[in-house]
């Protein structure tokens, strides 16, 4: 009885064969451990370990440990979704620069005014005469 129930448990929970299954947890956590160390979310590791805390099922598939896993399981996909929502709601406060991507500052606005005038001056040369720029609006009274 016990081995039809633990079969039974790890078709529904774990429906992949165990060696297939291993390698799918092997190929999420060396994506998901990418992912963190590129972007530093937690959510990614959290994702990592959701992905593999089921892999538990196909050595113990007793009734109690399926129900731990699946209130782990629980857990974290609402942490994940705390941690959304916490990131989606700084976004939305950030400036959004000139890519589209929040986290624009004032003072890069500085440096970027600075290097247009640099290259200006390259362009126009350093002759009053010869600045065509400075020449543009000679004309025009503001």
């Amino acid at each position: 009885m016990n081995i039809v129930m633990s079969s039974v448990l790890q078709s529904r929970f774990a429906p992949l064969p165990r060696n297939m299954h291993i390698i799918f947890c092997v190929i999420a956590t060396v994506v998901f451990l990418a992912l963190y160390l590129k972007k530093r979310k937690i959510n990614d590791l959290l994702w990592l370990f959701v992905c593999d805390l089921p892999v538990i099922l196909q050595f113990y598939g007793d009734p109690t440990t399926a129900t731990v896993v699946g209130v782990c399981e629980v857990i974290l996909l609402v942490a994940i979704f705390v941690f959304y929502l916490q990131d989606r709601k700084k976004a939305k406060n950030q400036p959004k620069d000139e890519d589209g991507e929040g986290g624009g500052d004032v003072d890069d606005l500085k440096d970027v005014e600075q290097a247009v005038k640099v290259e200006r001056s390259k362009l126009a040369g350093n002759d009053a005469d010869d600045n065509v720029i400075s020449q543009a609006f000679d004309g025009i009274n503001l």
